[in-house]
């Protein structure tokens, strides 16, 4: 569950609210900005966002290892979107989502007029008001697909970077040293110049605390195991 600020949750628990989206792809020939809505959006930072038509279904994820996914349908009729897709490899390109909504409320300052500089955490609305705007992230993706449809839009396929982790054991199970002769974790530094990785002459050079193997697994490999009551009983 994704918790949000104080003042956007506020908002967003309004019986009316004017909600919108916007999404940053950083490409390696720019970034760029589009929000869901048919003005240009500011984030605190000062970064446009401009009017483009997209959405999505829902994000999904789970509480486990599997990560967030998302597809962005985007309107390309201006074919910007497909020249960009094109342009370049796009593929684990970092993006990131926003969730907004224009508050209902006024900000003190001069009316609005064509020119005037732009003032953090706010944006302008068509005419002579200036309204709040209140943004926050929603979540960040890695760009891991995308297919053109037709000539007028795109879909995109967003993931998680954790898509990219990969856990390998550092090692496995086995009766026999992993370590490497002298090496930093072997730690021996005697006149001795061989080592057949076994336990015996691991503790014939006196190293033994540093053997890492598992030295009775052998013994256990075929040995049948008996759980519960004894062998071979028989009601």
């Amino acid at each position: 569950m994704r918790n949000f600020d104080t003042e956007l949750a506020a908002e967003l628990s309004k019986d009316i609210i004017s909600m919108f989206f916007m999404i940053e792809f950083v490409l390696t020939s720019g970034t760029y900005r589009y929000n869901d809505i048919d003005i240009d959006i500011y984030d605190d930072s000062g970064n446009k966002f401009t009017p483009r038509s997209f959405s999505f279904d829902s994000l999904v994820g789970s509480s486990s290892l599997s990560v967030d996914n998302v597809d962005i349908t985007i309107d390309d009729t201006d074919q910007i979107i497909s020249a960009l897709l094109l342009g370049e490899d796009v593929r684990n390109k970092e993006t990131i989502l926003y969730l907004g909504v224009i508050a209902n409320q006024d900000v003190t300052g001069s009316a609005w007029a064509p020119g005037t500089a732009w003032a953090t955490g706010t944006s302008w609305m068509p005419g002579y008001t200036r309204k709040k705007i209140i943004t926050q992230e929603l979540s960040r993706f890695i760009i891991g697909g995308w297919e053109l449809n037709g000539d007028n839009g795109c879909q995109i396929t967003l993931t998680n970077e954790l898509i990219l982790w990969n856990k390998k054991t550092l090692r496995v199970q086995s009766a026999s040293c992993q370590w490497l002769f002298k090496g930093t974790e072997c730690t021996y530094a005697g006149v001795e110049t061989w080592c057949d990785q076994s336990y015996e002459r691991c503790k014939n050079l006196g190293n033994e605390i540093n053997f890492p193997g598992h030295r009775f697994l052998p013994a256990l490999a075929e040995k049948e195991i008996w759980w519960g009551r004894s062998a071979g009983y028989k009601e």
